[in-house]
């Protein structure tokens, strides 16, 4: 799937098109059975991850703070780039009903649970180190941050991600 956009590039002169490109991911093609690590990578994981990326850095030239190795995300090091999604590559919720390819997979496991699976997305006060988070919607629990730093907040499933991002070291 694509998805482009217009945007008044050289000062609102002239128009620039960009535009981002995803797979749908069957359950079973990268989830492990029976709700193993990676779950939530499938269906619309990869799509909603990309969207987002593509939603606050559409030119990919947005640099912040360089942001270390997390734990759902150690292959990316030491990045200054706002990659929204790359810290948070393995952790999703499910959503909504997903009809779509529910059946087993081909060794007779079970990945696909008949809900869609969109990606957690960090939010801006991870990569600026805002401490106390005072700009973002309130944790879904108590904690002396109080805004979340991903979209999931304290629901997420990595320590890592429920305060500011770390620093490079």
């Amino acid at each position: 799937m694509a998805i482009t956009g217009n945007f008044n590039g050289s000062n609102g002169n002239t128009p620039v098109r960009t535009m981002i490109w995803a797979p749908y991911n069957s359950p079973g093609l990268f989830a492990r059975p029976n709700g193993g690590n990676y779950w939530a990578f499938q269906d619309i994981d990869t799509l909603s991850h990309e969207i987002s990326e593509w939603a606050n850095d559409p030119f990919a030239d947005n640099f912040v703070q360089p942001w270390p190795f997390v734990p759902p995300a150690p292959q990316f090091g030491c990045s200054n780039l706002l990659e929204t999604g790359d810290p948070v590559g393995d952790a999703g919720f499910a959503i909504g009903t997903n009809a779509f390819r529910q059946g087993p997979n081909p060794n007779g496991t079970q990945s696909a649970d008949g809900y869609y699976h969109p990606e957690d997305e960090v939010t801006l006060p991870w990569f600026m180190r805002v401490s106390p988070n005072l700009v973002s919607e309130p944790t879904q629990t108590p904690s002396p941050e109080i805004g979340r730093y991903t979209f999931m907040g304290s629901l997420d499933q990595f320590a890592g991600l429920t305060g500011p991002a770390p620093a490079c070291g």
